[in-house]
């Protein structure tokens, strides 16, 4: 096989503000997409696609692991071993692991000896297990291996670097770079069942990893922390740092449980994340009542300071280069949306960056000010419409810059969560969420987007495909035209009509909010929009002086515009609407000579069912006409006026 180039990617942000800077939630949201695209390969712009960074063979499924690292922050080298308790999924003799090149395997252990080993210089390890496995034999193997990991730049997935002038050292591997230093499956298609993990230092630092801490044993000189983590894992959410930490012990109260949180922060720095405990607990807490129970409730929350510019969600134990709130609650969110299901493909990254930005927005929504929040709607939707094309899903895998698009995959897919909330309601949204979440062929797997659009169809009984095809998988976005005028009292007619930004959509559907006002008065009413051209008609109660389109901005547009007309628009000047009738209907009569005026309101059998009478009539007026008690069927409205010819109207209830 034709050796290929490595690339690691790694996964980062660039430097938040403080957490009292919430107004500048945008700006971070958007520098955390930036960076981490920047981390995650943009040095090598087109790859020779996602497959490329998994060889690891399809006929095993991963149950358990057991990994034990022997490190020094101080000097880029990693020995160790990791055990990999496996089911055969495919009768075979050989399994097939990821592995970086630079990495050399000392030896591997099966059962009660040693076997042999191919390295095809393909980043991978080749293992004959010397006897053939039939599906569902339960096996194990332990590879020992040590090295340098390969530097790559601008950034590594293994990093020694210092703080204050003491080393430290960190990994970070998504989305590709966990072989970069440990034998493991590369790809999004097994998570490992349970975890254990052994880390051995020099005994003046601290490690910090996955799960909870087991025992710390200093001993000859070296201190070993072994960790245990008992929910299943995907590679990349596999991860550990070692540096003089100050640990600080806390806790949560979630419900009936008081889970542990632990903080690995450098000495310096200390009081940083003893400030932000608050913030900790408190998004905690609204992601645990606004969705599912804290997935790893039964272990623990933490952070763990590393040197990238912003943080990465590593599953129990975000890493975080500062305690900004924005960051705080970005990486907590995907603790549920990213870690307990975790996109099954980078096509579908919105469905972890998605969810993310809508819980910032979220925490937004529930701590601060509306103007606040608007402010922040306000950028991101600017951001999205700032050019007219591109979807959310990734339509390109062999970009990175195009998996991590801040715009796209982050931005837009929050923005199509915001929509579907406004769309479905809150109850609807939030019900689907969860269920989405608990659902046992999803939680702590793997889905992609038909899984979670159909728990929102399931919940609001309701066919969302062109929803997602707009949105999802089409391009642009909408900017609507309102033309709107009074019709007399207090009815308003709107028009109401849309261009898309990109050819790929020729019209989406979506309930469009419209706000009326004057000096005493403030009312929205909602068009379902459903074609151009769109009429409706609605009472009001008052005479608007102004109209605003999506007012409280729960619709991606941009470029919209609002004209007046003096009077309903129409051919003729007898006008009945909204037809078919409901309850009652109205009749707009306008450029009328002066006279005696008759309304009469016939059936198909010629019975007169309704009639009114109204002396020296002239101009313009609206009249109400009842019709709740009018059978189904098809009426005859007659308008006689003196000499004039007679005008006829049909209706339909």
């Amino acid at each position: 096989m034709q050796p290929k180039p490595i690339l690691t990617i790694v996964f980062i942000v660039i430097y938040l503000t403080g957490f009292s800077q919430v107004k500048n939630v945008f700006r971070e949201n958007h520098e955390i997409a930036t960076m981490e695209a920047k981390a995650a390969g943009l040095r090598q712009e087109v790859l020779m696609g996602v497959g490329n960074f998994s060889k690891a063979s399809a006929n095993f499924d991963i149950n358990y692991l057991d990994c034990k690292w022997k490190v020094d922050p101080g000097v880029r080298y990693i020995q160790g071993s990791v055990k990999t308790g496996f089911t055969i999924t495919e009768r075979t003799n050989i399994i097939t692991f990821d592995l970086s090149d630079e990495l050399k395997v000392d030896s591997i252990l099966f059962r009660t000896g040693k076997i042999s080993h191919y390295r095809p210089f393909d980043h991978s390890v080749i293992v004959n297990l010397g006897v053939f496995l039939d599906k569902g034999n339960k096996e194990a193997v332990e590879i020992f291996y040590h090295g340098i990991p390969p530097v790559t730049a601008p950034f590594s997935s293994f990093t020694t670097s210092a703080h204050a002038g003491v080393p430290v050292l960190w990994t970070l591997s998504e989305p590709y770079g966990g072989r970069d230093w440990w034998p493991c499956k590369n790809g999004l298609n097994d998570k490992a069942d349970s975890l254990d993990i052994a880390i051995t230092t020099p005994d003046k630092y601290t490690s910090s990893t996955n799960g909870m801490l087991q025992s710390d044993e200093v001993k000859s000189g070296f201190r070993t922390t072994r960790w245990k983590h008992r929910y299943p894992i995907a590679t990349y959410l596999v991860a550990f740092a070692a540096t003089n930490y100050q640990v600080i012990q806390d806790g949560v109260k979630l419900g009936n449980t008081t889970m542990p949180i632990m903080e690995h922060a450098y000495p310096e720095k200390a009081n940083d994340f003893l400030n932000a405990a608050a913030i900790t607990k408190r998004t905690l807490q609204l992601l645990h009542n606004s969705f599912t129970p804290y997935p790893f409730i039964k272990e623990r929350y933490g952070h763990t300071q590393f040197g990238f510019g912003g943080g990465m969600e590593h599953q129990t134990n975000s890493f975080m280069q500062n305690m900004s709130e924005t960051l705080i609650v970005h990486e907590a969110a995907h603790q549920w949306f990213g870690n307990k299901i975790t996109c099954g493909s980078w096509r579908d990254i919105w469905l972890n960056e998605g969810y993310a930005i809508f819980c910032t927005n979220l925490n937004i929504e529930k701590h601060y000010p509306e103007a606040t929040l608007l402010n922040t709607y306000r950028s991101q939707i600017n951001f999205i419409a700032s050019s007219p094309n591109g979807s959310v899903y990734v339509d390109d895998t062999t970009s990175v810059s195009r998996i991590f698009d801040s715009r796209l995959s982050y931005n837009k897919g929050g923005w199509v969560l915001q929509m579907l909330r406004w769309k479905l309601g809150d109850s609807a949204f939030f019900r689907a969420t969860r269920n989405y979440l608990n659902d046992p062929a999803l939680a702590y797997g793997y889905a992609r987007t038909a899984d979670l659009k159909k728990h929102f169809e399931q919940v609001a009984a309701t066919d969302l495909t062109e929803f997602f095809n707009d949105w999802v998988f089409g391009q642009g976005f909408p900017s609507y035209k309102l033309q709107w005028a009074t019709g007399g009292g207090s009815w308003i007619q709107t028009t109401l009509n849309q261009t898309t930004s990109d050819t790929s959509v020729k019209f989406f559907e979506m309930p469009v909010p419209l706000r009326f006002k004057n000096t005493f008065n403030d009312t929205t009413v909602v068009v379902n929009h459903t074609k151009n051209g769109q009429v409706d008609f609605f009472r009001i109660g008052f005479v608007p002086d102004a109209v605003f389109i999506d007012p409280k901005l729960k619709i991606v547009s941009a470029n919209n515009t609002v004209t007046r007309a003096e009077i309903f628009p129409g051919s003729g000047n007898v006008m009945v609407f909204p037809n078919p009738v409901r309850d009652e209907f109205s009749v707009l009569l306008k450029d009328m000579s002066e006279g005696v005026l008759n309304l009469s309101l016939y059936n198909t059998s010629g019975q007169l069912v309704w009639r009114q009478r109204f002396g020296n009539f002239s101009g313009a007026d609206l009249f109400v006409v009842p019709s709740a008690n009018l059978a189904p069927g098809s009426y005859w409205l007659r308008v006689n006026k003196d000499d004039d010819p007679e005008i006829v109207r049909k209706i339909i209830k």
